[in-house]
């Protein structure tokens, strides 16, 4: 079941990409960024999230493996 408020889904993605729990600034951050992306930019909150799970994909946070 998907969690249903921002800040939840916020730390869902952090979770599922870093595969560690999200930190509290962290959340705060990914809420701020979708609220930012969703009055600035005029996009609705599902696109928004979208946005920010491709910010997510992109943290230098993976560990490569020769």
């Amino acid at each position: 079941q998907a969690p249903k408020s921002t800040e939840a889904k916020v730390a869902l993605a952090i979770r599922r990409v870093t595969q560690r729990v999200a930190t509290e600034e962290e959340v705060a951050k990914g809420v701020e960024l979708i609220g930012a992306l969703a009055e600035q930019e005029d996009v609705n909150e599902a696109q928004a999230l979208e946005y920010f799970c491709l910010v997510a994909l992109n943290l230098n946070e993976f560990l490569y493996l020769d």
